[in-house]
């Protein structure tokens, strides 16, 4: 595996988008100090925010799902109605109250309804779709961080804009999106054992709507042009962004782990956010959700964070291959949880020496095998076979 060589360490113009705090007015940029939510606080605003949300949610659904990094999770006012964007399992899934004529469903209501909630679904933009999450309006609240301000153009982007030719598509085109999309839908009933569980929190059905095969690598494609410009920037392969990008999000831009970490290359504002932010504006800064929830900006800081990991972090890895697979596994799970797999020391100055007696293929097994968690395992060996089908794009 070459990495692009030449490191374009051009400054740019504007600033970054930082926590603001509760109640600050001024619309001009102050000092990091100012801006600056501790990681403590950031993380006990969220988990509250969660508390708050789920426990209210549990009146009407029992599992309180919240969207996550492969899934957006929409409820309607009254909640009886929820709409959720699989990224991962590529569909869609729509629980609503069922119509019924006696005892059997009312399927010619209930296809009028799905038709009509598909068009609003495909007509919601990022923005609207940050916005209507009542977990970013409790953080809001809390701590003053902005969440759907920094989206710029792209928030006028919609949630699934690769199912249209246009990307910003008519009414009609959305309508005709709906209408062929509800007719494929199928219903998913509950297995028997559930049946008492789910009829205790009302009669729903849900369908499931089957997307485009091609979706993924659609959405890649209109990702291209950034994608390629950041990773030229910061020295790395197109492929490699992609993959991880992939791995971390299935594209889905809203990405939200519990961490919490943002975005299609799950950016967590106090950890890779601090380090890209520092390379990328010569000044370490808090990064919001609302600026790593931007398409562009997010990449650009993965990017940049991964550029930190192979080429200063490991740069004692003399050889390249080597040298990639702690820096994606490093990605996932920190540098100091590599380096203990592979020598037992969790100082990267201390590691480097042993793992330079070892061969690629040796780090590449070891990674695979020893890594503390299945997530991290497995994240490596899906980043490495994803690069070969981004290799192309």
């Amino acid at each position: 595996m070459l990495l692009f060589s030449a490191l374009f360490m051009s400054a740019l113009t504007s600033a970054a988008v930082q926590v603001i705090p509760k109640g600050y007015k001024d619309n001009t940029t102050s000092s990091a100090q100012d801006t600056q939510l501790s990681a403590v606080q950031l993380k006990a605003h969220f988990k509250k925010a969660v508390s708050e949300y789920r426990t209210e949610l549990r009146a009407y659904w029992p599992d309180a799902e919240i969207s996550s990094k492969t899934r957006l999770v929409f409820y309607s006012q009254d909640y009886q109605q929820k709409q959720a964007v699989d990224f991962k399992s590529n569909e869609i899934q729509i629980s609503m109250p069922s119509i019924r004529q006696g005892k059997v469903l009312n399927y010619r209501e209930m296809q009028k309804r799905l038709k009509k909630t598909l068009v609003q679904l495909l007509s919601t933009n990022l923005q609207d779709a940050v916005n209507k999450d009542p977990i970013n309006k409790v953080m809001e609240g809390l701590a003053g961080i902005r969440y759907a301000q920094d989206l710029g153009s792209m928030g006028r982007d919609l949630i699934l804009g690769e199912l249209f030719r246009d990307e910003r598509p008519s009414i009609k085109a959305v309508e005709r999106m709906a209408k062929k999309l509800s007719k494929a839908a199928y219903i998913r009933y509950p297995a028997v054992a559930s049946l008492n569980l789910a009829f205790a929190f009302n009669d729903r059905t849900t369908y499931i709507i089957s997307l485009p095969e091609k979706r993924i690598r659609t959405k890649a494609i209109r990702y291209k042009s950034f994608v390629y410009d950041y990773a030229q920037k910061y020295s790395l392969p197109p492929s490699l962004v992609f993959a991880i990008i992939h791995a971390e999000s299935h594209f889905n831009p809203l990405a939200r782990s519990q961490a919490p970490a943002f975005g299609l290359m799950q950016i967590m504002p106090h950890t890779a956010g601090l380090d890209a932010s520092h390379l990328i504006y010569k000044k370490q800064k808090v990064l919001s959700p609302s600026y790593l929830y931007n398409p562009k900006q997010n990449v650009q800081v993965g990017a940049a964070y991964f550029h930190i990991l192979y080429y200063r972090y490991l740069k004692g890895i003399t050889d390249s291959k080597a040298r990639l697979y702690c820096a994606i596994a490093a990605y996932n799970a920190g540098t100091t949880s590599v380096m203990k797999t592979l020598t037992g020391r969790g100082s990267i100055n201390k590691a480097v020496n042993s793992i330079n007696r070892m061969s690629a293929p040796d780090v590449l097994r070891k990674l695979l095998r020893q890594m503390p968690t299945a997530e991290t395992r497995g994240y490596l060996n899906k980043v490495l076979n994803l690069q070969k089908t981004y290799a192309k794009i």
